[in-house]
C-alpha cells in the first residue's frame, strides 16, 4: 500500500512540475485600468468595442485612475491605461509618472439619457447645440485646461416628491477633470455642463455619486435622468440609455513610471503596442 501511495504521489508531483514548467514560458503582465472603462476593454479585448486586446497583458481594475497609478509606483502593476485628460491630470499631481502622449483609441463622449424621456433627450441636445454655438462648452473645457474659472457645484438634496422639478444625474466623482469632489462640492467639465443644463431646464441639479460601472445602469431607476461621467458611446451602453450628441473627443493613453524609456520614441498606437510586445521579451 505504501508503494502505491508513493507512486501516486510521485505521479501527482510529476504532473504538477510539468504544468509549472509549461507555464514558465508564459508571461502575463498586469496593466492598471479604471473598472468598466474603455481602457479595460482595450487591454482585455472586446468584440463590442472592436478591441483585440493586448497579447501578454491583462487588466487589473481599480475604482479610479489614482489608485491604479499608486499601485504602479508600488510595483503591483506594470503600466496604467486610462483616458487622456484624467491621465494628464494625474501626471500633474503625482510625482514619478509620465503620460505617453499617443492616442491609443478614438472615442466620443456623450451623456446617457433615460429611454423613457425622449423629450429630455431633445432638450439636452438643444442645450448642447446652444453651448457649442455660443462658446460656453469651449469655455468650460478651457477652464479645466488652465485651472482658471472653475466653478464648484453644490448638489440639491434629492426629493422624490419633486420629480418634475429636479434634474438628477448619475456620475463617478473620481474622474478629473470631468467629475471630482472638492470638499462637499462637485467639480468638473461634466458637472458644470450639468449645472448649465439644469438652469436652462429651470430645475434643481441633484448629483448622485456612485461606482463608474453602475452609472449607466442606474439611469431610469431611482429617478436618475441622465448619466454624465465621461462616457464613451458604444452599443452595449445603448441598450440601457439613449445617447446625446457628442460633446468631447477622447482617447486612451499609456501612463508609465518617469524613468521608463521604452516608449519615448513612439508616435502612433502601433508603435506603443510594438513597444509593449518588446517589453515582454
Amino acid at each position: 500500500m505504501k508503494k502505491i501511495l508513493t507512486l501516486v504521489l510521485a505521479l501527482v508531483l510529476g504532473c504538477s512540475c510539468l504544468v509549472a514548467f509549461a507555464s514558465c514560458g508564459e508571461k502575463t503582465v498586469a496593466i492598471g485600468v479604471q473598472t468598466g472603462t474603455t481602457g479595460q476593454y482595450f487591454v482585455d479585448g472586446d468584440a463590442d468595442w472592436g478591441f483585440d486586446g493586448i497579447e501578454g497583458y491583462e487588466s487589473k481594475g481599480y475604482n479610479n485612475g489614482g489608485l491604479a497609478v499608486n499601485d504602479m509606483k508600488n510595483g503591483a502593476v506594470k503600466y496604467v491605461i486610462i483616458d487622456e485628460q484624467p491621465a494628464k491630470q494625474l501626471a500633474k499631481k503625482i510625482e514619478g509618472i509620465k503620460v505617453i502622449d499617443v492616442a491609443l483609441t478614438e472615442e466620443e463622449y456623450a451623456f446617457g439619457v433615460d429611454k423613457a424621456q425622449p423629450e429630455l433627450l431633445a432638450s439636452i441636445n438643444s442645450i448642447l447645440a446652444e453651448m457649442k454655438e455660443n462658446g460656453k462648452l469651449d469655455e468650460i473645457v478651457a477652464a479645466y485646461a488652465t485651472g482658471d474659472g472653475i466653478t464648484p457645484v453644490t448638489s440639491a438634496t434629492f426629493d422624490a416628491s419633486k420629480a418634475d422639478e429636479q434634474f438628477v444625474i448619475a456620475t463617478n466623482a473620481a474622474f478629473a477633470p470631468f467629475e471630482y469632489k472638492d470638499g462637499d462640492k462637485f467639480v468638473g467639465i461634466d458637472i458644470e455642463i450639468a449645472a448649465y443644463m439644469a438652469e436652462k431646464l429651470g430645475m434643481e441639479l441633484v448629483i448622485q455619486d456612485m461606482d463608474f460601472d453602475a452609472v449607466v445602469t442606474s439611469v431610469g431607476k431611482n429617478n436618475v435622468d441622465v448619466a454624465m461621467a465621461g462616457l464613451t458611446v458604444n452599443e452595449t451602453r445603448k441598450q440601457s440609455v439613449n445617447f446625446t450628441e457628442s460633446y468631447y473627443n477622447a482617447a486612451q493613453m499609456l501612463v508609465v513610471l518617469e524613468d521608463e524609456k521604452a516608449f519615448d520614441d513612439c508616435k502612433t498606437a502601433d508603435d506603443v503596442l510594438a513597444a509593449l510586445a518588446d517589453e515582454l521579451k
